[in-house]
């Protein structure tokens, strides 16, 4: 039965690429290039909002167009699906969010030594403390000659994605927006949405207005009242860390990603997408806490791998680790972006092939531009589009693929060893000296040895996140079972924390 499927798959199973909307938009040209795509046995795409773009995002020329291409692409057996945002990272709904004040814009915690004099014109003042740590009150602030400020920095262009009165303004900007405007028909003929590089922050510590209430809700403790704990190793700095930390990824998890993903299901339609700074230990704290627990809000979650060279290991195995706990059938990889405009058929095939035998069943390629008009060329190339002298010969290669993406999303995926990850002991480590983050690369660094070890000894492994474990695992049969995956043997790379 598979076997047959895989003969000749469906449009499911078939690329997606990301289509760059990037000029002026006229419907006889999406119907051709529609046509292009089908003969080359693409399986449908992500409508894309780009630099270049002259059509007005979310107009009623825009919904024009999009019907245009849900009606092509339905007529030409293709999946048509939108993307969430006019360009990255998804969350500021085209400035409709940001727009709204601060407290929908993203804030950093900063911390810095300052005299009393100075807190008076200090701006965005959290509160005050003595060099120990211990939180001042304004009467207490001129008893000493120098004191901790911390403070909160403002990003005007990018939104707090810790809270759900942002993300829902978000979702009522874009997501409603889709559905009030196109048809019950037109709404069947889209498969959903992509979300791509939704993030924390990428400048450090992140604040949000609401961290205070929540910190108290869950653990019954004022967060101003160790909030230096995030900078200095004062006593008690680990809990305090890991606590925050633990908390941060929760608010992402359960205010940004889980609303889109419950809002999707309860409206006929996907999710899909990527975060930002996937990487390592480092790169994905302060953009997302962790990674692995977020990719339960995904119908199919994804990952991002640039270039032409191969990505770290660790990057992969999360994604494909936490999909097949959680079940997920598909795990999409957006890939060959800044591969140049030289890359070739043998090129594409390594790096892909490479990403399917670690459990990637379904490409969106990176990305076809609808236009090369001035400096749209220079866009991440190459566009894998009908601009290539290759183009004519593409469909056997997009055939391959999504062979391949049959068997690899109906196989069984079965391995007994379970690597835990360590993320909790960067959260621990963590504060804004380059000691601690030299320290952490190489806590993440010994992770991945271990890891790639595995890998050079053929021994197939899942990463174990502990908020995952807490929420899906269980011991049967003396075997550590986590969603839909059971191990024999569990390994502990260097650690400095076990979550209780």
């Amino acid at each position: 039965m598979i076997l047959n499927r895989a003969k000749n798959p469906s449009s499911e199973y078939r690329p997606i690429p990301f289509w760059s909307w990037n000029d002026k938009l006229e419907q006889e040209e999406i119907i051709r290039q529609i046509l292009l795509m089908n003969q080359a046995g693409l399986g449908g795409f992500f409508m894309h909002a780009r630099g270049g773009l002259q059509t007005e995002y979310l107009s009623s020329d825009w919904f024009d167009v999009i019907r245009t291409a849900l009606k092509s692409g339905t007529e030409n057996s293709m999946n048509p699906w939108a993307y969430d945002e006019n360009g990255w990272p998804s969350g500021f709904g085209d400035g409709r969010v940001y727009e709204l004040g601060l407290d929908y814009q993203q804030k950093y915690l900063r911390c810095k030594k300052a005299t009393p004099a100075e807190t008076v014109s200090a701006e965005h003042v959290i509160a005050c403390y003595d060099l120990n740590g211990q939180r001042l009150d304004s009467a207490q602030i001129n008893t000493v000659s120098e004191l901790l400020l911390l403070y909160f920095d403002v990003n005007p262009y990018y939104v707090d994605t810790l809270s759900r009165e942002v993300t829902d303004k978000f979702i009522e900007s874009v997501h409603q927006t889709y559905y009030n405007t196109l048809t019950e028909d037109e709404r069947k003929k889209m498969r959903g949405f992509f979300t791509d590089e939704p993030q924390i922050s990428r400048n450090g510590i992140p604040w949000s207005f609401g961290y205070e209430k929540e910190y108290r809700k869950v653990y019954d403790e004022e967060l101003l009242n160790v909030l230096p704990h995030l900078f200095f190793p004062l006593q008690g700095y680990e809990c305090t860390r890991w606590r925050f930390w633990r908390l941060t990824t929760h608010l992402f998890s359960e205010n940004f990603l889980k609303p889109i993903y419950e809002w999707c299901e309860a409206h006929g339609w996907q999710l899909t997408g990527h975060l930002a700074c996937e990487e390592n230990y480092k790169e994905q704290l302060t953009c997302n806490g962790a990674v692995m627990p977020h990719y339960r809000y995904y119908h199919i979650p994804g990952m991002d791998a640039l270039g032409r060279n191969l990505i770290p290991l660790a990057n992969i195995l999360q994604l494909t680790s936490a999909a097949a706990q959680l079940g997920k059938e598909q795990v999409v990889s957006e890939t060959f972006a800044l591969c140049g405009w030289a890359v070739d058929f043998a090129d594409l095939k390594w790096l892909y092939q490479w990403q399917t035998v670690h459990g990637i069943n379904l490409l969106c390629q990176h990305l076809e531009g609808y236009s090369l008009r001035g400096i749209r060329k220079r866009d991440y190339p190459a566009s894998l589009f009908a601009h290539q002298p290759w183009w004519n010969d593409y469909k056997p290669f997009n055939d391959m693929v999504s062979r391949l993406g049959v068997l690899l999303s109906k196989g069984e995926i079965k391995t007994d060893i379970l690597l835990l990850h360590g993320i909790t002991t960067a959260h621990i480590l963590f504060d804004t000296t380059p000691e601690s983050q030299n320290l952490i690369a190489k806590y993440s660094d010994c992770f991945e040895n271990l890891s790639c070890l595995l890998e050079g000894a053929h021994l197939s492994h899942h990463y174990g996140d502990e908020t995952l474990m807490e929420l899906y695992g269980s011991v049967t049969d003396g075997k550590l079972v986590v969603g839909k995956q059971q191990y024999r043997l569990i390994l502990l790379p260097k650690l400095m924390n076990l979550s209780g």
